[in-house]
Parts: C-alpha cells; sequence; structure tokens
C-alpha cells in the first residue's frame, strides 16, 4: 500500500514538472509600428507581439519581452543572457551566434526621408546620410543611388538619426520605410519615399537550442494564415 501511495506521489509530481511552461526571456527594441515599447507602463504593442501570445498558446511558453536600446541589443546577441531576439533581420554575423526561423514575421522595405524643400536625388554620393549603427545597407540599393560609405553617419537610434535630420547635420535619412514612418508622423517638415529595389525580411531568433526552430515555424505559420 505504501508503495502504491509513493508510485503516486512520484507520477503526479513528474506530471506536473512536465506540464510546467517553460519561460523564456525575449529581447526587441522599440521599433514601431512592428514593435512599440510604452516606456511608462513597461508594456509592448505592435504587430510582431501577437506572435508572441500565440507562442504561449500552442508552445508551452512563457515569453517576458525585455526592451533594450538598439547598440545594446547588439553587444546581447552574443551572450547568453537572452533566450531569443525578435523584430531582428537576419545576417551572417548575427547568424554566429543564433538560430533564425524560416520565416519572417514580417517584411518590409527601406525608405529615404528628407526635409521637404530637399531634392532627392538619384546621386546621392555627395550627400550625408544617417543610418542606424548595425544596419548595413543592400548592395542594390548603394549602386542604385552611388552612396558614398564615408558619407554615412551612424546614429544609435531612430530617434537620433530624425534628429540629425531636423538639425540640418544630414541630408537624408534612410530606415525601414515602415518605422521611419511612425516616427516622422508628427514632423510635417519630412517627406518619405519608399525604395522598392529591396525587401527587408525580419524574424525571430534563439539562441542555439533553447526551443524546437521547427516548431516555431509551424506557429508562425498558423499564425499569420489566422490573420488572413
Amino acid at each position: 500500500m505504501r508503495f502504491l501511495i509513493l508510485f503516486i506521489l512520484i507520477f503526479t509530481h513528474s506530471l506536473g514538472f512536465a506540464a510546467q511552461k517553460q519561460n523564456l526571456r525575449c529581447v526587441t527594441t522599440h521599433y514601431p509600428p512592428f514593435t512599440i515599447y510604452d516606456a511608462h507602463t513597461n508594456s509592448f504593442t505592435g504587430i510582431d507581439i501577437g506572435y508572441l501570445k500565440h507562442f504561449e498558446q500552442t508552445l508551452n511558453v512563457t515569453i517576458d519581452v525585455v526592451h533594450l536600446p538598439w547598440a545594446r541589443v547588439q553587444k546581447e546577441m552574443k551572450t547568453s543572457q537572452y533566450d531569443c531576439y525578435f523584430s531582428l533581420a537576419y545576417n551572417d554575423e548575427r547568424a554566429k551566434y543564433l538560430s533564425f526561423t524560416n520565416i519572417p514575421l514580417h517584411t518590409t522595405k527601406y525608405g529615404v526621408f528628407k526635409v521637404n524643400n530637399t531634392p532627392l536625388k538619384t546621386d546621392l554620393s555627395d550627400a550625408v546620410i544617417a543610418v542606424l549603427r548595425g544596419v548595413t545597407l543592400p548592395d542594390v540599393i548603394i549602386k542604385k543611388y552611388a552612396i558614398n560609405d564615408d558619407k554615412l553617419m551612424r546614429s544609435l537610434s531612430t530617434v537620433a538619426s530624425f534628429q540629425l535630420l531636423n538639425k540640418g547635420r544630414v541630408d537624408y535619412v534612410i530606415t525601414n520605410y515602415e518605422a521611419g514612418l511612425w516616427y516622422s508622423k508628427n514632423n510635417k517638415n519630412i517627406t518619405a519615399t519608399e525604395l522598392n529595389e529591396y525587401q527587408l525580411p525580419v524574424y525571430i531568433a534563439f539562441k542555439p537550442g533553447v526551443i524546437n526552430i521547427s516548431q516555431v515555424n509551424t506557429q508562425i505559420k498558423h499564425y499569420q494564415a489566422s490573420q488572413i
């Protein structure tokens, strides 16, 4: 009888342990409209947050979202401090430290932003352009607009890029088109041009071994299908 009771207790405990959800700490930066961070409430909204909520419902995980400045995000990718990073574009350097999903959360394009009285030339070789630090412009855009790498000003944030533009320290800002529209929406003096030469897929990526990537890919498909 004692053996039976002991067996039941052990079995019940094992079931409870197996049912425990895996807790993941996932990093992003303020990247509207895909991820919008409210510093006053320390809360997140945006298109990509819907994916995380779906993962919590389908992958037996809980996800704590951590907001970090972009410069810090780049450093943390190389460490084991956090489990995943989202709203993140793929490149070979990041893939050394992270396992990316095969399916993007969304696909965007770059945009050129300028003050209204500045003409948008096809030859930008002499133009000073603000670009977010850590972002590599696609070759197709560099070649088409003759962008001079020596003229690029690397900013620490998208906010800083637009501050440079407003102060006249740069001629243009090149950044994610949708994000740039969000940041400049209250500035009537800034106009935007979408660059159709290149599409930018954006993913969620995990530290190797943290989760089954194929299962995440499956749930991304399911979530995207549910939004149609």
